[in-house]
């Protein structure tokens, strides 16, 4: 389920690519690149999750993914439209559940 998870959360971001280049583009440079690299990883992570194969490389890739896309996305704490900021705090702490998810299967 997991694995699935990561699938359906690419096919979202693909939908909203304009969107995901200019938001990445404003942290980082080169968001195309990044963006793509992402996908990639976590299209074959969520496969070898599917089908059980080297689960535990797998997770801790998601892991890093996850982590490292909440730091730079999701920082409620400095966002001041209490709306946004609810949004983002949610975001924030699914994500913090996924990466204790992907952590007991390391």
């Amino acid at each position: 389920m997991i694995g699935l998870f990561f699938w359906i959360m690419i096919a979202k971001n693909i939908r909203v690519w304009q969107f995901n280049i200019e938001r990445t583009g404003a942290i980082l440079p080169k968001p195309k690149f990044f963006l793509v690299i992402n996908f990639v990883l976590q299209f074959f992570s969520g496969l070898a999750l599917i089908i059980d194969y080297r689960v535990s490389v797998a997770a801790f890739v998601l892991i890093i993914l996850t982590v490292l896309a909440t730091a730079m996305f999701h920082r409620f704490w400095s966002i001041e439209d209490p709306l946004k900021k609810n949004y983002h705090m949610l975001l924030f702490f699914n994500n913090v559940a996924i990466t204790g998810a992907l952590i007991m299967l390391v």
